[in-house]
């Protein structure tokens, strides 16, 4: 008689361990879980195939980054204006953000000829107020490498090397812009 209900006490200690294995492991999973918002990745999108440049494509980026370089000439020294700004995007790393080179004609203040440029920019949709917002950054190093991925990929060494071009150009043809360009190197050199 002892044996008969030994073995149903056996199996009900038995699978009450595992069941309390069980609870205490979802409990270790459930606090390894943050709170915080994760950022959904793009996949793909370091690859050139999958992320074309793109011009003029996000209407409210493009004017969000307009705003930027038309404050950004306003009331300095030397910059008059940016004028024919092109914006060109490739899709950042998280859903959302992006790297933006953006293509512009910079007037010095009493040179007739503009200096053709090129400036990049990394920009993110804020989640809340689903604007554009132009972001700096800050010594991300992530930030650093993605953009000079991005930056490696030949229709952006194509834009650079055309504006580029465009720039010589324009130093080539006018005496007065080369010897203020040269006065501009010289005063930023002499600040740093």
């Amino acid at each position: 008689m002892r044996k008969g209900w030994l073995i149903p006490l056996i199996l009900v200690v038995v699978i009450g361990v595992m069941g309390f294995g069980l609870t205490g492991e979802k409990a270790q999973k459930v606090q390894k879980i943050s709170r915080e918002p994760v950022a959904a990745e793009r996949l793909g999108c370091e690859l050139e195939a999958c992320n074309p440049l793109r011009e003029e494509q996000y209407p409210e980026l493009s004017e969000t980054v307009k705003d930027y370089y038309v404050q950004r000439g306003s009331g300095k020294n030397f910059i008059e204006s940016y004028d024919n700004i092109r914006v060109y995007t490739k899709e950042g790393r998280y859903a959302g953000s992006y790297v933006v080179f953006v293509k512009y004609d910079m007037k010095i203040r009493d040179i007739y000829t503009k200096v053709p440029g090129l400036g990049t920019l990394y920009v993110e949709k804020n989640g809340t107020s689903g604007a554009y917002e132009i972001k700096g950054d800050s010594g991300n190093a992530e930030l650093k490498e993605y953009v000079a991925l991005v930056s490696s990929h030949t229709d952006v060494l194509s834009l650079i090397e055309k504006t580029n071009a465009e720039y010589e150009a324009a130093v080539d043809s006018d005496a007065l812009l080369k010897e203020a360009l040269l006065d501009l190197r010289n005063a930023y050199e002499d600040q740093t």
